[in-house]
């Protein structure tokens, strides 16, 4: 049974290993043509390289004959020089197409991951995401520019090393060709340690860089409660996982290199022991010698690459597996809608959704008409955010329907295209780094500075941000720093507000002001934006009094409507 298992999962390996191949192929197919262009000039550099090498048969021959051929010399440097210089502008080619290549496909999986259904792309750290957009994109990348026309190059100057050796000495080619499937079956036997160890030092570098970003993000958190030596003491943990790992992997490369290396070096002993033994017989000049040195090591040399390209394909194949789960993700869909009414309701119509199998939300059922300022209450934990993603798209009901509604029509199921709906206000601080101009921007592209600064009085906030020295120009850092949270709890409400959306969300978006202040927006949303439909989530009762009706979540995830 133990033995059926193994085979089994060999097999699917095989097949998984297939696939990822095939899909990194179909990534890299749009530079064939710069791989081409960049094989090509590495050949043009090989075979110079190999006039040099027989050039040189030459020149040794002539010297022993006591002749000194300026010609020949000449002809040998040129062609050691024209190499170089080949070498050195094939290299800026290759960094150049591999850069291209690299940003392309972070690019593309950062689309991927914008564009992923929320409920599958949240469940990986963001930590853990950058971790693949930039460690595992730079190694697919790499490998791919590389692997594909390093390898028909290396087979490429095998055979022609092979062929020239051939032709002066058949025996000797022969030898130094059949130490190459020794080498190959020693990697071989080695192959699935390294691949499991180059997975756990990618699943290794995600968990450190994902504690270090959260660390880094919540640091006024970590200072408050004093564990700074406690992360510390994290800290030591996983360079020590990281450092055994590391040296794990280290240890099985270091015994792949020997080995490769102890082969390479039998070939050599034994090309130079007959090579001497052919000078002493007289069969062979000291020329040819130099010859059976050289080529025997380019063959040697070409086996001990091929060698090489396996362990990278193998650290490759982990990291396109790494991302060909995210891109693989069900993708939202956009049917293209544009048109907005200026005012827009809501229908729940026998709702349930559950993340696991506790059930959040159970047989939710309400009507809001365009225009309604409805207040969502309930404990913390009952499911008022969740009501935020069903009503944003980010999650889908697991059963039931909700509705955007027209004149009591339902026009329109809430899926991603409803979108345009909708302003949103989040909960705690979410502005980005950049100025206030930028971050109002955010809800409206296009917005003039008398939409942004009207925005701004709507939501309490124009008075400070002409207080700041640049004004709208003024740059906010990470956190929004230099700002204080209901300073830029108000910008978000702004940045929402100049969407000018049928639809408002306030999600405890007013958590972090003094009553005074949140009494004022509250009445510039409610009674200069009537025609707004607006979902209050609150746990402050003083704000009912603003709202049309309720909708409550209890405990047991019950919705009613009052």
């Amino acid at each position: 049974m133990n033995k059926i298992k193994r085979l089994l999962k060999k097999l699917s390996n095989r097949e998984e290993n297939i696939r990822l191949t095939k899909w990194m192929l179909s990534v890299v197919k749009p530079y064939t043509r710069f791989i081409v262009y960049t094989f090509i000039i590495s050949v043009l550099s090989m075979l110079i390289s190999y006039v040099s090498t027989i050039v040189g048969k030459y020149v040794v021959d002539d010297a022993t004959n006591g002749v000194i051929n300026l010609h020949n010399m000449a002809w040998m440097c040129g062609a050691t020089f024209v190499s170089i210089a080949i070498s050195v502008f094939s290299s800026i080619i290759s960094s150049y197409i591999s850069e291209k290549f690299s940003f392309s496909l972070k690019k593309s999986f950062f689309n991927d991951i914008q564009r992923s259904v929320w409920l599958h792309i949240s469940k990986i750290h963001s930590g853990d995401l950058v971790t693949r957009l930039t460690s595992d994109i730079g190694a697919i990348s790499d490998g791919l520019i590389s692997i594909i026309p390093q390898t028909v190059l290396i087979v490429t100057q095998l055979l022609i090393a092979f062929c020239i050796l051939f032709y002066y000495d058949k025996k000797i080619a022969l030898f130094a060709l059949a130490l190459g499937p020794i080498g190959a079956l020693c990697l071989f036997i080695f192959r699935e340690r390294y691949k499991r160890y180059q997975a756990a030092l990618r699943k290794s570098e995600s968990a450190y860089r994902s504690f270090m970003q959260e660390t880094l993000s919540n640091l006024t958190i970590i200072k408050a409660f004093g564990q700074e030596n406690y992360n510390d003491e994290k800290m030591e943990n996983y360079k020590k996982e990281r450092l055994k790992l590391v040296f794990k992997n280290s240890r099985l490369s270091s015994i792949m290199s020997a080995v490769m290396r102890i082969i390479y070096s039998v070939g050599y002993v034994v090309a130079f022991c007959w090579g001497s033994y052919r000078i002493s017989t007289g069969d062979i000049t000291y020329g040819t010698l130099t010859i059976f040195i050289t080529l025997v090591a380019q063959v040697q040399g070409s086996i001990s690459s091929l060698a090489s390209i396996v362990p990278q394909y193998y650290s490759m194949l982990v990291s396109a597996k790494r991302i060909y789960t995210v891109i693989h993700f069900p993708k939202e869909v956009y049917t293209g809608k544009t048109d907005v009414p200026a005012a827009v309701g809501v229908e729940a119509k026998e709702v349930d959704f559950a993340y696991d199998k506790a059930p959040v939300l159970k047989e939710m059922n309400f009507t809001v008409t365009p225009g309604q300022k409805v207040a969502v209450v309930g404990p913390s934990g009952a499911g008022k955010t969740t009501l935020v993603r069903l009503l944003l798209a980010l999650t889908e009901p697991n059963s039931g329907n909700l509705y955007y509604t027209l004149d009591g029509e339902r026009i329109e199921l809430a899926t991603p295209d409803c979108r345009r709906f909708v302003s949103y206000v989040p909960q705690g601080n979410t502005l980005i780094s950049g100025t206030v101009e930028e971050n109002l921007k955010f809800g409206l592209r296009d917005a003039s500075e008398e939409q942004m600064w009207h925005a701004l009085e709507l939501a309490a906030a124009d008075k400070f941000v002409k207080k700041l020295p640049d004004g709208l120009k003024a740059e906010l850092s990470e956190k929004s720093g230099g700002i204080s949270e209901g300073q830029a709890q108000r910008i978000s409400i702004a940045r929402a507000l100049i969407a000018d959306k049928p639809v408002l969300i306030l999600d405890e978006a007013t958590s972090a002001l003094d009553e005074a202040t949140e009494s004022v927006i509250v009445k510039n949303i409610t009674e200069q934006l009537d025609n707004k439909t607006c979902f209050i989530i609150t746990h402050r009762r003083s704000m009912l009094q603003y709202c049309d009706t309720v909708i409550e979540i209890d405990e047991d995830a019950r919705v009613t409507m009052k």
